[in-house]
């Protein structure tokens, strides 16, 4: 392992050899600027080794480096305590810890050392589940149908191989687990524990994961047969445990300045406040965004088109892995669609100004007219949710002074694109950073303190949800929030 001195912060980590450095940086939550996807083509990601100006995507880990980051980068919330280690763990019960991510599409594993909680090894896959069901509604119609029981196998066994593949990385074995934590949203953590979801199907979708606790594992996960498994509480039957562990790792209940946690993911949750209020909100942002419902829309895999750009007048893109693009992920919707108005090919309702009604990329992959319908869908709700969490708040859009994009999407989004679209206020562009994943980060935290569990059960009363359906105002904020502005800002 090589000790890597993030500058200024003057934080160190250890980082294995081979490792890019773009990618190292990325796992301590500093976000360089790639438009090209780390091909090194948009020459955007410089930083200074040992003073020397470098492309962080073509630097390879060697030796012991000092690397200089700028300070739009997310250093600052490194700094404010995201930690990759606890300086002092008081973990339920001794032995290894295990943090898991339910998310309606991937599912993540994290071991952790128990002595300093590092991360030991990782393990992710795409959730068993979506054969019931590519979305949480989906899922809760199929448990109701008779195959609660069906899912709740599915993704216990997806999670015993995680388990198994990360402890055998590792060296140890499954019976030296001490603890497991796992977040997720109301339905995931309901399908895990066996519970119908009865309760998320109707009026008043209320939540019935409302204690924290710690229950014995082998019942859930006989894999792991001396652990406690942590049960978070959720703030609302449609804000859970992932919310929360955002809340946590990114330490919005401590700021003292007014901060937007976003998490834009199959749904989007958002949480708006500080240490003296917090109000929170869930929109159904999330399958356009990921590439669902758009026709050439995919994942984030290789030959996704992940971001695209205006190069002397022609469009341009990048593709996950080189290669042929097969079809655009969410953060190249998001870029396309900004290029788009850029052109003028776009007007203020969304309309494609061309006799095709297309906008092409390649010559096998465009956006459609009803493409763009979904991603004004997505972006007016988006849009509409922090607009009126801001007036619950009694506080204004320019109020708001720091943005954290939480998320796989956040991670690979362009600020400036999500700010031109109108997926994020334009006031707000020169305040956005990206945390990476903070719900997983943030069950990290809570499998190595004991503390932070009861804490969780003060927080979901501190946190007020917001019904954004119920509000009067909700049709016409989201009305007038699916319109384009056809200047750039």
């Amino acid at each position: 392992m090589y000790k890597l001195l993030i500058l200024p912060a003057g934080i160190t980590r250890e980082v294995p050899p081979g490792q890019s450095l773009m990618s190292a940086l990325r796992d301590n939550h500093i976000f360089l600027d790639t438009p090209c996807g780390g091909n090194g083509t948009c020459k955007k990601c410089k930083v200074l080794v040992d003073g020397a100006e470098v492309l962080a995507c073509q630097t390879t880990v060697e030796r012991d480096l000092a690397v200089t980051v700028p300070e739009d980068t997310g250093l600052n919330v490194l700094q404010a305590g995201i930690p990759a280690e606890q300086e002092e763990l008081r973990p339920v019960r001794p032995g290894y810890l295990l943090a898991f991510d339910i998310g309606t599409t991937s599912v993540v594993c994290f071991l952790l050392d128990p002595a300093n909680g590092t991360e030991l090894a990782r393990s992710s896959m795409r959730n068993p589940q979506t054969a019931f069901g590519a979305d949480v509604v989906s899922r809760i119609q199929s448990a109701l149908c008779g195959e609660l029981e069906q899912q709740t196998d599915a993704i216990r066994r997806g999670m015993t191989a995680r388990i198994q593949a990360v402890c055998r990385n590792a060296g140890i074995l499954p019976e030296e687990i001490g603890v497991v934590s796992v977040v997720g949203n109301p339905a995931m953590q309901q399908l895990f524990l066996g519970i119908s979801p009865k309760n998320l199907a109707g009026v008043p979708f209320a939540p019935v994961l409302t204690e924290a606790k710690h229950i014995p594992c082998a019942d859930y996960l006989p894999v792991c047969p001396h652990a406690e498994l942590l049960v978070i509480p959720d703030i609302s039957g449609y804000i859970g445990a992932d919310t929360m562990g955002c809340i946590l790792s990114t330490r919005l209940y401590q700021r003292e300045e007014l901060t937007l946690m976003v998490d834009i993911g199959t749904n989007g949750e958002m949480v708006l406040g500080n240490r003296d209020r917090m109000v929170a909100c869930s929109t159904a942002a999330g399958p356009a965004l990921e590439g669902a419902n758009i026709q050439f829309g995919m994942r984030g895999t290789d030959g996704a088109i992940d971001h695209v750009w205006l190069e002397n007048g022609a469009v341009t893109y990048s593709v996950i892995g080189g290669g042929e693009a097969k079809g655009i992920c969410g953060s190249g919707i998001i870029d396309a669609v900004a290029t788009g108005l850029n052109m003028g090919l776009l007007n203020k309702r969304g309309r494609i100004r061309n006799e095709s009604h297309t906008f092409p990329l390649t010559e096998k992959i465009f956006l459609t007219q009803e493409d763009i319908r979904q991603v004004q869908l997505a972006k007016g709700a988006v849009y509409a949710g922090i607009s009126l969490m801001a007036k619950q708040l009694g506080a204004d859009i320019r109020d708001i002074q720091r943005v954290l994009l939480a998320g796989a999407f956040g991670n690979y989004l362009t600020p400036k694109s999500a700010c031109r679209i109108g997926l994020l206020p334009h006031e707000l562009c020169n305040k956005i950073v990206t945390v990476g994943n903070a719900a997983g980060s943030g069950a990290k935290m809570l499998a190595c303190d004991q503390a932070l569990l009861p804490l969780t059960q003060k927080l979901t009363t501190r946190t007020r949800f917001l019904e954004l359906a119920s509000l009067a105002e909700f049709p016409k904020t989201f009305a007038k929030a699916m319109n384009f502005q056809e200047e750039p800002q």
